[in-house]
This record gives C-alpha cells, structure tokens and sequence, in this order.
C-alpha cells in the first residue's frame, strides 16, 4: 500500500470533541485497510477516515492491506492550528541566544509541519520559504533573495526568523493541560491579500489548502497576521471585502465557523508619514472586524518592541503568541480573559479650570487596572477625521479601566473633536492592563458618536 497525504511520521493529528483523533488521508490500497491503532472507514469521495486513537502519544501506527503495510512511527493525537499571514506570522525577529537554547532541546510534544513536508519538534523558526514544495512560494522567494543584497538564494545560517507561531502553541499547550499541539506555518512575507483569494490557482491560498490536506483536513483554529501590505498603499479600500471573501473561504476549506484570532497591526517606522491615514484605516478595520464576523478575535500589539523597521521583536512574538493563545482559548470555551476593547467616551469638566473639559476613555474586558511603564503615551486628538495630531494633549492619567486625556478645549465644544490610539506609522503606545495586554489601536472616533450611555 501505498499513502499519498494526510498522515506522516511525527505528525499531530487533530482529536474531536470526544479527545479521538479525525485524520481524513488517501492511499492507493489493495483490498479491506486496517489499521494497529483506532478505526479506519472509506470516505464517499474514496478517501479513507482514520478515528478512535486517544488523545496523547507518540504512538506507532501500522496500516496494512492484503499485499503489504506501512508503520508510522511518532504520532501524537493533540490539537492543530494553522499559521497564515505575511512577514510578522512568517517571522523576523532576530534568533537570539535564548531561542538558540530552546530550539537545541524542543519540547516533542509542539510540533511543526515545516515547508520541506515533514514533522518535526517546533522551533522558533518555523518558515523556510526556500523549502516550500510550493513553487509560487520558493521560487518568488529564492529569486528575490539572490536578486538582492544578499547575492544568495537561501541564508546558510538563519539568523532572524522568529515569529509568533511557537510561542502560540506553547501556551495554548500550558492552557490546554498539556495536550499535545501542532503548528502548520503557511505565512509569507510581503504578501497582500490578493495573494490569498480563496478563489484563485496557484497562489498562497491554494498552498495552505494543500498543506492542510497534508495534515489530515482538520484543523481547531486559525492565527492570522498580515495587513502591512494593504495599509503600504492603494489597498486599504478593498480591505474589509477582502477579509470578508477570505474567511468565507477558510470557512469553506477549513471548517465551517472555525475560530480565527488575528492580529492588528503595529507600525512601520520608515513609512512614509502620507500612508499615516492608511495605517490608522487598517487598524480601525481590523478593531471592529468581530463585529463583522462571527467567532473571530482580534488581539493587539501597540505596545511591543520591533527587530527593524517593521517587524515585531524576538520578545515581542512571545509576547504576542501569548495573548493569541488566550483569545484562541475564549473563542474555544477555554477559559481566558477577552481582548481589552475600547468601549465610550465621556466630556468631564477639569478639575482646576471650570470652562476647561477633559476627555475620558473608556475600556471593558480589562483584567485588573490599566497600567505603563514610565508615562502613559499613545493618544491623540484631531479637530477632523483627517490631518496631523493636535499639540493639544497636555497630560494622561490612568483611572482603573479609563485613560482621562487632558486637554484646554472648552467643555461645549470638546465633542466634535476626534480621539486616537497609536497614531499613523510611526508612535510611542505603552498601556496595558494588569494582565500585560495591550488597549487596542483606534480611532480616529469622534467623541460625540461614542459618548457614554447614561446608565437606568
């Protein structure tokens, strides 16, 4: 007999509501196929259904048919996530010392279907393009690469290249008690999401489909980040009817209503300060997302350190894996806190000078108080829904889940100004909460659409 996707050595294999492992696989079979461990039943499409081997392992597998069989040794029954988006999910933090050691003496229990098509123990660098059996995905890559200062089609040592994705399944194994946990990497750096249409051929879409059949056709959620692409130039307008037509499709190939936690953007420091309205578009659309669509949570970045001009740091993506973990463990009942969310505003007249008003910014979901290290930094305040920040802001304070922002306007005018959180491309944002979770990006809102709602 002969397997041609589905299951491999070393994989993870998706367990179902009753902690039983789903692998749907194909193979060229003659006769009745039976299998050591679990059950095996043809699928109407003449795929077969492996099913029953308890969550947990490395287990060894022998499937056999009546002219010979096959052993699959390192099986591990768990949960499995897919990995999509651009260069923040495919990873450019810089591979320190710290990582080094880990990815020395990985845990066996995280794994990763790499690009190369095998399973292995997860490693901070969890993309290697060059590898891709995709070759809308190697070939761009090695391409550009030698074309480039880098004079090399693949790096002999890799240098960067920690993203989120380990970081991610660590703790969603920590939340989930130990189970077993697997990681498909499919992000790709620079891309837009025209190069994710689920109706296209050939492109990075396709290759997730396919790299998805490889795994067994199951998955329990999907971690996505990507938008520096539409927010670098024209793409912005398209952006909401291109998610939209993306999950439908994920929803589609995937699994109907599959839980999909995203990230919102954080910044680009060598942008140039016109895309400033485009930056602050984006993350407004990916804010208010969840309000498009269902079983999807956003988690927020503002307040992490880059390893270049536009890429998260090593130390943020733990950082950031993390909290995706917690809002992947909501949307799953789980357990978890939600995302902090900016929830109202509120006019309140000045504590010193009476015709002078301040502006009150509410939060809800927010574990404990908000805090920062150093002063509160991060809002701003336009006198229209488009221009530069006004030198208006005087001082930030901290009110448990409430940020006031200080500013000299008159108290009956203060209303028709618009408010903000991290601002254009390049900003300073430092508020959590207790928890060490980022507020959300936002704005620019105006403070009379938002007021708070008097309470009965």
């Amino acid at each position: 007999m002969k397997i041609n996707y589905g299951i491999k050595c070393g994989a993870v294999l998706q367990r179902n509501e009753n902690n039983l492992c789903k692998c749907i696989f194909g193979a060229d079979t003659v006769g009745e196929i039976k299998s050591s461990l679990g059950n095996i039943v043809k699928t109407d499409d003449g795929a077969y259904l492996l099913t029953d081997i308890p969550t947990g392992g490395p287990y060894d597998v022998t499937l056999s048919d009546n002219e010979g069989s096959v052993t699959l040794s390192n099986i591990y029954v768990g949960d499995l996530w897919l990995l999509a988006g651009q260069s923040n999910m495919e990873g450019s933090g810089k591979w320190r010392e710290k990582y080094q050691k880990y990815d020395a003496d990985p845990s066996p229990t995280v794994r990763a279907y790499y690009m190369n098509e095998s399973w292995g123990a997860a490693k901070s660098q969890l993309h290697q393009l060059w590898e891709s059996h995709d070759p809308q995905i190697s070939v761009s890559f090695r391409n550009d690469r030698k074309n480039s200062r880098w004079g090399a089609e693949y790096p002999e040592i890799q240098n960067n290249g920690v993203g989120p994705g380990l970081f991610f399944a660590l703790e969603m194994q920590k939340r989930m008690g130990g189970v077993p946990q697997g990681v498909i990497p499919c992000g790709v750096g620079g891309s837009g999401l025209w190069q994710w249409n689920p109706e296209g051929e050939n492109n990075l879409y396709s290759a997730a489909v396919r790299r998805f059949r490889e795994c067994g056709g199951n998955v329990r959620g999907i971690f996505w980040h990507q938008g520096e692409a539409q927010a670098m130039g024209c793409a912005f307008p398209t952006f909401i009817f291109e998610m939209e037509r993306l999950i439908s499709g994920m929803r589609r190939d995937f699994g109907a209503n599959i839980p999909i936690v995203q990230v919102q953007l954080n910044k680009y420091v060598a942008a140039s300060p016109a895309t400033d309205q485009s930056w602050n578009i984006i993350r407004e659309m990916q804010r208010t997302l969840g309000e498009r669509i269902e079983n999807l949570a956003t988690v927020y970045s503002l307040d992490l350190d880059i390893d270049d001009l536009v890429h998260l740091a090593s130390e943020g993506h733990e950082i950031l894996g993390a909290r995706a973990a917690e809002a992947m463990c909501v949307l799953i009942g789980e357990g978890g806190e939600p995302s902090p969310e900016f929830d109202s505003f509120e006019v309140i007249q000045d504590d010193y000078v009476p015709f002078f008003a301040n502006v009150r910014v509410n939060f809800k979901n927010i574990v404990g108080e908000l805090c920062a290290e150093g002063v509160p930094s991060g809002f701003y305040i336009l006198d229209g829904e488009s221009g530069s920040p006004l030198r208006a802001i005087s001082r930030t304070c901290l009110e448990g889940n409430s940020v006031r922002v200080k500013v000299e306007f008159d108290i009956d005018k203060l209303g028709e100004y618009y408010v903000g959180y991290g601002y254009g491309n390049n900003f300073y944002c430092n508020i959590t909460d207790s928890a060490k979770r980022s507020i959300p990006g936002f704005g620019p809102l105006k403070i009379n659409d938002y007021l708070k709602k008097e309470s009965n």
